[in-house]
């Protein structure tokens, strides 16, 4: 009887052993399902969060072109507007110093006038003088 029992229990054990595989096949088998579906997600939602970061750091260098480019208009502008201002003012300075040059040359000729007459009223007098003298020498 021993070897009855023995052998029912063989088969007893095989059959557990059989049972055992299986339900660990089927256990890996479900497992490596729910960790390819979780990978797979995961993957996709980090894909996702990519993306999201890439058109993000995409629409920041559009902003921060656009902010770029309006600044350099501005200055441009701004560059401009002094330009001419600066013309304008060179412009004035010029025809100041014109203004000054001529007051100058007309204050000059009128001291050379000034000092024309001064001088033919001296030699005048001076001329006057010597008729006097001489004709006192010969009276």
């Amino acid at each position: 009887m021993s070897n009855i029992s023995d052998v029912q229990a063989q088969k007893f054990m095989d059959a557990e052993n059989k049972r055992y595989n299986t339900e660990i096949k089927q256990l890996r088998t479900e497992n490596d399902r729910g960790y390819e579906t979780e990978s797979k997600s995961k993957e996709a939602e980090i894909k996702r969060m990519r993306d999201d970061y890439d058109t993000k750091i995409a629409n920041l260098k559009n902003e921060q072109e656009q902010k770029l480019v309006e600044i350099r208009d501005r200055q441009s502008k701004s560059v401009g507007d002094e330009n001419m201002r600066l013309s304008t003012e060179v412009e004035n300075l010029k025809k100041a110093h014109q203004d000054q040059v001529t007051e100058i040359k007309m204050s000059q000729q009128n001291e050379i006038e000034g000092m024309l007459v001064s001088h033919k009223k001296t030699m005048d007098n001076a001329k006057q003088k010597f008729v006097k003298e001489k004709s006192k020498f010969e009276a």
